[in-house]
């Protein structure tokens, strides 16, 4: 099956996302220290350890970046973590990494427009 750069390109989004999230994910779940202070204050008003909260977001993100670059549930995990991406840039505002984050957010929202591709393992 030969396809064509259009068809090609939502597969390189899918991996390439995969790659952010899969990273992000499993740093956070090696060296969760080093992600402590990116932790929003208000989350000890909920009672949650700072180092719980980076554990339980470097899951979440592995998870769903596993998700994406096997290609199961694709449009599910694109969208809940673009979702959860929007919340983090209200949470960090208007800054480089803010802008930079909002970006990857929009590719991934597209991501979850769009769907599964030639590649996925899951279609839906």
């Amino acid at each position: 099956m030969k396809l064509t750069a259009r068809e090609w390109a939502p597969v390189v989004l899918r991996l390439g996302l995969a790659t952010v999230y899969l990273w992000f994910g499993l740093t956070q779940l090696t060296d969760s220290g080093a992600w402590v202070s990116w932790v929003p204050a208000w989350t000890a008003a909920l009672g949650l350890d700072p180092e719980l909260v980076v554990l339980l977001n470097g899951a979440f993100e592995t998870l769903l970046g596993a998700c994406l670059a096997f290609g199961l549930f694709v449009r599910y995990a694109a969208l809940a973590l673009a979702l959860h991406l929007f919340v983090i840039i209200i949470e960090i505002g208007l800054t480089a990494i803010g802008v930079r984050d909002f970006g990857l957010a929009l590719a991934t929202l597209a991501l979850a427009l769009y769907g599964s591709d030639s590649f996925t393992l899951y279609s839906r």
